[in-house]
């Protein structure tokens, strides 16, 4: 089976909790309040399933996002409790080589699915999203997100902006069984959150028309 077939659960605690932002690395287009027109993916082909999940890291804002304004989202390297709020997506090997390529502005290169263990980080390069870690598989079948090589945990926090936070709570809020006051807690955990954003403002995201 060649990297064009090969089924991976790509782990998303970013933006891409949003289908129609992650589709947008897979098409080569826009995401709405996105500044930028992303490259696409070789196989543009919509993930097959999606679902719920957590990972037992730390999602932490921190620095400026160019496509965005304000800080973005990054995993922590130290496991934490509780964990945080995710979604993952079943696409190809080839599809998540695309993605992590585009993320951390590189070319396109194959990856070492097949080699990553559960909570050990693999390093592939010096791009910001260019550390690569896998969670328990499911069914057989890896999971697997990336984060920046260098820990989050010594950035110094800053507040995502209303338009990738929305996006963010958005996406939670279509695969998680959870009110929207549950999810805006959990994220107040996240470095950067608080005091810029509270509770009331987060579950205000989830409201049509409201800080797009």
């Amino acid at each position: 089976m060649d990297r064009n077939s090969r089924p991976v659960w790509y782990a998303a605690y970013g933006s891409n909790c949003s289908r129609t932002r992650l589709l947008a690395y897979l098409t080569g287009s826009r995401a709405p309040a996105s500044t930028v027109v992303e490259t696409g993916a070789t196989d543009t082909t919509p993930p097959s399933e999606s679902a719920a999940c957590e990972l037992p890291y730390r999602v932490r804002f921190a620095g400026e996002s160019r496509k965005w304004g304000g800080g973005f989202a990054r995993l922590g390297h130290e496991k934490t409790s509780p964990p945080s709020l995710g979604r993952r997506y079943l696409i190809t090997w080839s599809q998540f080589d695309d993605l992590v390529a585009q993320e951390s502005r590189r070319p396109s290169l194959p990856l070492p699915i097949a080699d990553l263990e559960p909570g050990v980080h693999h390093l592939v390069g010096e791009g910001g999203y260019d550390n690569l870690l896998a969670l328990n598989p499911v069914n057989g079948v890896p999971v697997v997100t990336f984060t920046a090589p260098t820990p989050p945990e010594n950035l110094q926090p800053a507040a995502p902006s209303p338009a990738y936070l929305g996006t963010i709570v958005r996406g939670l809020a279509e695969v998680h069984s959870l009110s929207a006051a549950e999810i805006a807690e959990r994220l107040l955990l996240s470095p950067g959150i608080a005091p810029v954003w509270g509770l009331d403002a987060i579950t205000a995201l989830l409201t049509p028309g409201t800080h797009q």
